[in-house]
């Protein structure tokens, strides 16, 4: 543990910082000090999670000691000048707090977008000096309730109803009691990390229930653990009971969050939600009528709102939607968009507006509230329609009241910062089959069906609905924030502090290269156009079929989208390239549901882990699951291939209205134009991929752009600062394929459990060997069919016979030195010359060879002898190899040569083949001797173990690029 002086603050960390955690933690405090906003961008694997825990946790303590010496002096006027001088340190440290008597202490409101996100947080919290701190999390019914029948419940919705009539009928006994139990149970009381899984446990330990032990305990904690659309969301915030006054707010991850703004002040309203709001009601008037016949109005079961209210309500239902109907009847296919001001103009003629909002809100929340808790009709609808459109009022007129907000200035900026999108929609019956509460549909009149999107193209308006709340910092960070420019200037709030740290590996710990062309030299573009060329599909196969024989363990290769993975997949499947793949590596998808998510990443983790594989490949999508948070450490992903771009749909309303909304905009003022926005979104989904690689300073790993748009100079402006000055630019395939395995090769060493069996014949990395085909990789491939010339086998254990060269221990003079068959040979041939020339001086003419009769031998390092009219092949004698050896390297060479013969006859291959190898023992060009067999074997189906043995002829350091070329 280490005890550092960051920016005034004593902070103790787990060891001693490294300048680039050390920068991040003054940039930290100095925005909790000035209590001023920070947007601090610190790459994946910088230690940012446990730098912004510690040095915040820090600060917060010392801002604690600050409150209990002013606690003290006005509580004591003994000691005066020796507290004056203790509060004057403690203000260097800390800031200047109010003089007054008010000494409330902030927390800290941590989120981050996903609670696995929040878990490892919570981890790195645990394994910290601060992991006293009092601390707890909240989360969803979904992650927290106990109660059986409510745990059966099909989604959301549904679980909250359920909830609140369970506990208004009191029949939860995990609610029942609930505070007075964590009050006397010391295991809430002295634990002071609370995750998602303790609370569970506890709750079931002592029938508690986690969902509201997580707001009682909050009023205690220090930190608060939360996903980031519960702070944003001003529905969500409400119903998780945050209060923003006086804290301090981090969101971590937070490259996403300009749209989590947008989306919190956006709403969506369908012609089926009106439909069923008016059934609603009209059950509820139906419940009432009932209730009254039975009982007294004086009961406690009665309802504090009257048929008179309810009728007010079903008249404005109806009376929208028979506007929104005239309105829908009105539009044809492109005339859907429609002002920012158009759903206030709509609510003004059924006489709802911003001052019948409090009324409006308070009755809905009455008849929602008896509707969800009395019916005992199982296909009751269970209020979802009304609470759809509470929220819709909430987010329309949330800035109407505590901002003193005037009606025409709220008009204006509605009418400045939305975009509506009114559109026909096909049919209700699958909307309809979503909500298991929702009335039969026989209920509904059949008109046409509508759909209206209220969407906010401000993120400004989220972000001072926060600010507006007093809050004491704000602050963002990321891995991928860049650039800062557009995120301030869309975000609108000021952010004094910025932090652009660069990363901490060396550059030999990352290969990052941009792919222009697939092996057989098709570029390597995922443009609309061209992404369903089959060409091209067919080249990026064989690219990262490539790719795989190159790189050890895992490989994360990412799509722009789900159905051009789908697409891709189906196509490599048609054409034997997904056996391809699969047979060098086991290959998983990610799948959409979350189920399925969950049992493929642990497939794919547990073959990982296991040291007798050879690794998997995971297929994925950006801005899926997968790039977002998830822990790809170490030999989880040594590579990551990006296939493409992923912008936006660009024919989407939503997307060309809000590039419309911005180009609009920037002619009015300097800012992000819609051009410069739709690069940004695929860039920033690009980034969070990549981040996905390097998880902590020890980590290498490879990063390859696979399409050639990545060469334009605007498009890697966009990408992170770590990786611009490290990015090498690949117009031929075999250099790039060449540089990758000279990377993996050039690295000192690997953990000793990521020694596997890969796809290739062997390479190694560091001391470590990996021997890259299998046995029985090898051994299938092994079997000739009879030709026309005879039947010739080629030895099964032909690489077996001749890998026993390289390895340690080889008697020879070059023992440190890889060798290939030709050197074998030479070794043998030159041997057996000298024997045979002492006895008999013709003898360098009888061992001759010529290709127009025969191609037995290997060609030679001598020249062609005068009086020789035809190619004549012989070898030099070197002492590389044992007497036993070379017979038998000999006899294997001679069965492959006339397995070769026999396969391709005296034909014009044959002769390819023969001048190939020639040129080859002369120029020692690998890539262009794969390039000239792989055109030579082209038409033989079984060509794979042709080249195998072919490969032989390679020295073994490239021995993976002929193959991975050849193939």
């Amino acid at each position: 543990m280490a005890q550092c002086n960051i920016n005034g603050v004593q902070v103790l960390f787990p060891f001693q910082p490294y300048p680039v955690q050390e920068e991040y933690m003054k940039k930290v405090i100095e925005c909790l000090k000035k209590k001023v906003n920070g947007i601090l961008e610190s790459p994946t694997g910088t230690g940012k999670t446990l730098s912004l825990l510690c040095s915040s946790l820090a600060w917060l303590e010392s801002y604690k000691a600050q409150q209990q010496l002013s606690i003290i002096q006005h509580s004591s006027n003994d000691g005066i000048g020796i507290l004056n001088d203790l509060k004057s340190v403690l203000n260097g440290l800390v800031g200047n707090w109010d003089s007054g008597s008010n000494f409330m202490v902030p927390r800290i409101i941590y989120s981050s977008r996903t609670h696995s996100q929040l878990s490892q947080a919570i981890q790195e919290l645990k394994r910290s000096n601060y992991k006293h701190v009092k601390s707890i999390v909240l989360g969803s019914r979904e992650q927290l309730c106990l109660h059986p029948e409510v745990l059966k419940a099909p989604n959301h919705t549904a679980k909250v109803y359920m909830c609140r009539a369970k506990i208004a009928s009191k029949t939860c006994p995990f609610y029942m009691n609930y505070e007075e139990k964590i009050l006397s149970k010391t295991e809430y009381q002295d634990s002071s990390v609370l995750d998602i899984e303790d609370l569970v446990t506890l709750g079931k330990k002592n029938m508690v229930c986690p969902y509201y032990a997580t707001r009682y305990l909050k009023n205690r904690a220090d930190m608060i653990f939360t996903p980031y659309n519960y702070i944003i969301d001003p529905k969500s915030r409400r119903a998780h009971g945050i209060e923003l006054s006086g804290n301090i707010l981090i969101f971590d991850e937070a490259h996403n969050i300009e749209g989590a703004c947008e989306e919190s002040m956006s709403f969506q309203l369908r012609s089926y939600d009106l439909a069923l709001c008016i059934t609603e009601v009209t059950q509820t008037m139906e419940m009432i009528k009932d209730f009254d016949e039975k009982f007294s109005s004086s009961d406690s079961g009665a309802p504090d709102f009257t048929l008179t209210d309810l009728s007010i309500l079903k008249v404005m239902f109806c009376e929208l939607e028979d506007v929104m109907d005239k309105e829908a009847a009105l539009i044809t296919q492109n005339d859907g968009s429609k002002p920012g001001d158009y759903m206030i103009e709509i609510l003004s003629k059924v006489e709802l507006t911003a001052q019948k909002k409090e009324v409006v809100l308070e009755l809905l929340d009455k008849v929602i509230l008896y509707h969800s808790t009395k019916s005992d009709n199982p296909w009751t609808s269970k209020g979802t329609g009304l609470q759809k459109f509470s929220d819709l009022i909430s987010v329309l007129f949330s800035r109407t009241s505590s901002e003193g907000h005037r009606e025409h200035d709220f008009k204006k900026e509605f009418s400045a910062k939305y975009r509506i999108f009114l559109q026909h929609e096909t049919a209700n019956k699958s909307q309809a089959t979503r909500d298991p509460w929702a009335a039969p549909a026989g209920n509904f009149k059949k008109k046409p069906s509508w759909k209206l999107d209220c969407w906010c193209f401000s993120p400004e308006l989220g972000m001072r609905d926060i600010t507006d709340r007093g809050v004491h910092s704000i602050i963002l960070t990321s891995g991928t924030l860049s650039p800062l420019g557009p995120m301030i200037n869309e975000l609108g709030i000021d952010f004094p502090v910025l932090l652009e740290n660069p990363h901490i590996i060396k550059d030999n710990q990352i290969f990052v290269g941009v792919v222009t062309c697939g092996p057989d030299g098709t570029p390597l573009n995922s443009s609309y156009q061209n992404r369903s060329n089959e060409r091209y599909i067919s080249s990026l196969g064989r690219t990262i079929c490539n790719f795989c024989r190159m790189i050890p363990d895992g490989l994360l290769v990412f799509f722009p989208s789900y159905s051009v993975m789908k697409s891709n997949v189906g196509f490599w499947e048609e054409n034997g390239i997904w056996q391809n793949l699969s047979g060098l590596k086991p290959l998983f998808m990610e799948p959409q549901g979350k189920d399925a998510f969950q049992e493929s990443i642990e497939k794919y983790y547990s073959i990982i882990k296991d040291p007798a594989s050879k690794g998997a490949t995971l297929l994925a999508v950006c801005r899926g699951k997968v790039s977002e948070g998830l822990d790809f450490a170490d030999e989880n992903a040594r590579a990551v291939v990006i296939t493409g771009l992923p912008f936006p749909p660009s024919m989407d309303p939503r997307v060309k209205m809000k590039m419309n909304y911005l180009n609009n905009i920037a002619k009015e003022k300097k800012g992000l134009n819609g051009n410069d926005w739709y690069v940004l979104q695929a860039s920033r989904a690009v980034n969070q991929a990549i981040g996905r690689v390097i998880r902590h300073k020890d980590d290498f790993g490879a990063i390859l752009l696979c399409d050639n748009r990545f060469k334009g100079k605007h498009i890697q402006s966009q990408l992170s600062k770590w990786i611009q000055g490290r990015i090498n630019i690949y117009d031929s395939f075999g250099p790039a394929l060449k540089n990758l395995s000279s990377f993996f090769k050039g690295l000192d060493q690997l953990p000793r459990r990521t020694k596997r069996n890969s796809a290739l014949g062997g390479f190694q990395i560091g001391s470590s060997v990996f021997n890259t085909r299998s046995t029985q990789g090898a051994q299938e491939n092994t079997s000739v069919p009879e030709r026309r010339n005879g039947s010739h086998e080629l030895n099964e254990n032909i690489f077996d016979s001749y890998k026993h060269l390289n390895e340690p221990g080889t008697s020879t003079s070059n023992a440190n030195k890889s060798i290939s068959i030709f050197d074998a040979l030479e070794d043998q041939s030159q041997l057996n010359s000298a024997q045979a020339s002492r006895s008999n001086p013709l003898a360098k003419y009888s061992s001759s060879c010529y290709v127009n009769k025969d191609c037995d031998s290997i060609p030679s390092k001598s020249e062609i002898t005068k009086d020789s009219k035809r190619r004549k092949i012989s070898v030099a004698l070197r002492q590389a190899v044992q007497p036993d050896d070379k017979k038998s390297v000999t006899e294997m060479w001679k069965s492959y040569l006339l397995e070769v013969k026999a396969l391709l006859g005296l034909t014009e291959q044959y002769g390819r083949f023969c001048t190939s190898v020639k040129d080859f023992k002369t120029s020692k060009n690998v890539e262009n001797f794969a390039v000239s067999l792989k055109s030579v074997f082209s038409t033989i189906p079984d060509k794979s173990k042709y080249l195998q043995t072919a490969s032989l002829l390679v020295r073994a350091q490239d021995r993976d690029i002929f193959l991975a070329l050849s193939s």
